[in-house]
């Protein structure tokens, strides 16, 4: 039983990694953007996860699964200014968002497992 909850509790880190780097992008990909209009795009507003433009962040949204752990990263070096902002823009977060949205899943999944696992 013990080895079951524990191959499961690896699944469901492996599945949180997954979900996180997918609510990244879906904030991106999705929902109205308010910002300012560059031709035919138009920015997101601050506080607004980041505007779709050429797709280059989205797919530098990267997943890396080891064992028992999950990392997501961003391989673009802007995400960092888009994140939390700098002293001429005012941040545009979507990773922050991601984490507590998955945060959220993967707690409730594991005290699931937990309570399942223990009777």
């Amino acid at each position: 039983e013990f080895r079951r909850v524990l191959f499961r509790s690896s699944e469901i880190t492996g599945d949180a990694g997954k979900m996180m780097a997918e609510n990244m992008k879906k904030s991106i990909l999705t929902g109205a953007k308010s910002g300012r209009t560059y031709g035919n795009h138009t920015a997101s507003a601050p506080g607004q996860s980041p505007a779709y433009d050429t797709g280059a962040l989205v797919r530098s949204i990267k997943v890396e699964k080891k064992k028992n752990e999950s990392t997501v990263y961003v391989e673009k070096d802007y995400a960092v200014f888009l994140e939390f902002g700098t002293s001429k823009m005012k941040a545009r977060p979507f990773i922050l968002p991601a984490f507590l949205k998955t945060k959220k899943w993967f707690s409730d999944k594991l005290h699931r497992l937990a309570y399942r696992g223990s009777r």
